[in-house]
C-alpha cells in the first residue's frame, strides 16, 4: 500500500544504497532493479529480493531503530593512538533524523515480539529485553536466472531494547540442512549477547521469575 516513491525514498533515506562512511574501503548496496518502477520489482523489494546490501549497512539500518530514528555513521575505532605522534580521535558520529522516535518506539516494540513469540526465541536472555529480526534470504541464480536452494541466514538485533548498548548482525552463508535462520543464527546470537552484558556489566531491564 506504500506508494513507490515513499518505499524508495525510505530505502534510501535508511542508507541501503549508500556507503555507511565506516573507516575501511567497502562497496554500496544495490537498489537499481527499482528504476524501472516495474510492480513486481516493488512488490519482491518489499520483502528483501531483488535489492542488495552489505552488512554493515543492514546494522546501520537496524540501528536507526534502536537509536530514537536516527541515522548514525559507524566507526571501527574510537581513536588511534601511535607510538610517536597525536592521538587522531574518530569524529563525532554526523546523525540525521529518519524517522520520528514515536515511530521508532513502534518498531522497537514489533522487534521485541519477535524475540518473545516469534522467530527469534531462542535469542531470549534471562532478565534482558532484546530486539531483533530474522532474515532467510535466497541466494539468486546469477548465471540462469531466478534463485538457487541456497540461503544466507541473518540475525539483526540490539540489547537492551529501550536502552541499547549494543548492535549485532550474526550471517551465515549456505547452511547446510537447515532452511530458516531461527534455527541457526538466532542461537549464536544468544551466546555471543550472554558474554556481552557479563563482559560491559550491562544491569538486567526487566525482572527474573522466581524459580
Amino acid at each position: 500500500k506504500v506508494p513507490k516513491n515513499v518505499f524508495l525514498k525510505y530505502l534510501k533515506d535508511f542508507g541501503i544504497d549508500s556507503k555507511t562512511g565506516i573507516d575501511v574501503a567497502e562497496v554500496s548496496g544495490d537498489l537499481s532493479v527499482l528504476s524501472s518502477g516495474r510492480d513486481i520489482n516493488y512488490a519482491t523489494a518489499a520483502f528483501g529480493q531483488g535489492v542488495a546490501l552489505t552488512p554493515i549497512e543492514l546494522i546501520r539500518a537496524l540501528a536507526v531503530i534502536a537509536n530514537n530514528g536516527k541515522l548514525i555513521r559507524p566507526h571501527l575505532v574510537l581513536k588511534i593512538v601511535p607510538r610517536v605522534g597525536k592521538i587522531s580521535e574518530a569524529p563525532d558520529s554526523e546523525s540525521q533524523q529518519i524517522v520520528s522516535p514515536e515511530t521508532s518506539a513502534k518498531l522497537v516494540s514489533m522487534m521485541v515480539k519477535v524475540i518473545e513469540n516469534g522467530s527469534g526465541r531462542r535469542a531470549q536472555v534471562k532478565g534482558y529485553t532484546i530486539a531483533g529480526k530474522t532474515g532467510t534470504a535466497q541466494i539468486p541464480d546469477l548465471k540462469n536466472g531466478g534463485y538457487l536452494d541456497e540461503y544466507i541466514h541473518t540475525f539483526v538485533a540490539f540489547a537492551p531494547a529501550y536502552d541499547a548498548k549494543f548492535i549485532a548482525l550474526i550471517k551465515l552463508d549456505k547452511p547446510k540442512g537447515v532452511q530458516f535462520a531461527e534455527s541457526t543464527v538466532v542461537p549464536v546470537f544468544k551466546d555471543l549477547a550472554d558474554f556481552i552484558f557479563s563482559y560491559l556489566q550491562i544491569p538486567p531491564d526487566k525482572p527474573v521469575a522466581a524459580q
